[in-house]
């Protein structure tokens, strides 16, 4: 079961229907990287990816924020 706080990056498999936004993108600090504010939460079905960045396609962290 997944708790509020877990995190996971790009690629991995959603273990759990829910929200989850961005915690970390690596070309925030070195880019400048223009992620829209509704672009920082999602929702993402069970068994679907996480995907990348839309602003520059590079490696970030998402964390489970509730239940969809």
């Amino acid at each position: 079961m997944v708790k509020k706080g877990d995190t996971f990056e790009i690629g991995e498999v959603c273990p759990e229907s829910g929200v989850y936004r961005i915690v970390q993108c690596d070309c925030t600090a070195e880019k400048g990287c223009h992620i829209s504010e509704d672009q920082y939460t999602i929702p993402l079905v069970k068994g679907k990816k996480f995907p990348p960045c839309k602003s520059c396609n590079t490696k970030l962290k998402w964390e489970f924020v509730k239940k969809a």
